[in-house]
């Protein structure tokens, strides 16, 4: 019941236009859903990225010696084998590096997760072991441009 002549507008609809009415305001619901859902599932897809690039990065770490934080390290100190099971890994944890920048470039990470790594990977490149493994990998790995400059930027910025 209309008490004035506002409510008009509602005896002048036909059964056409409330059905365009209703299938607008699902498809207004549907789209809203699928919005929601497609957040959800990027949110979920980079925890996954995190926790795989983790995992792998942990694997790594779990086979550098002991002492390879330490301010006194020297690669060349290193038994032959010990030098080239470090080598191995190191090569291993700086070809994670550049995955992770280039995931960061294409736009595929988040950037708070790029933060977090990027500043793990300054923390490392400010321990010799790193410099001076980096060093001999840089001499024998061709890693693109793009990385080089920016993997030389945060060992200097240590």
């Amino acid at each position: 019941m209309c008490w004035s002549n506002s409510c008009d507008w509602m005896t002048s609809l036909n059964a056409g236009t409330i059905g365009n009415m209703i299938a607008f305001c699902a498809a207004l619901i549907a789209i809203i859903g699928l919005i929601i859902q497609s957040c959800s599932l990027k949110k979920q897809l980079y925890l996954q990225n995190f926790i795989a690039y983790t995992q792998r990065y942990q694997e790594i770490i779990l086979h550098f010696p002991e002492h390879i934080n330490e301010s006194n390290f020297c690669l060349s100190s290193l038994k032959q084998d010990e030098k080239q099971n470090l080598m191995r890994y190191m090569r291993a944890y700086f070809d994670l590096c550049f995955e992770e920048f280039t995931l960061h470039k294409k736009g595929f990470m988040h950037q708070d997760l790029w933060l977090i790594w990027d500043e793990g990977i300054k923390s490392a490149l400010s321990k010799p072991a790193f410099q001076q493994t980096l060093q001999h990998i840089q001499g024998g790995t061709a890693y693109p441009h793009g990385f080089r400059q920016w993997i030389t930027s945060k060992q200097n910025t240590t």
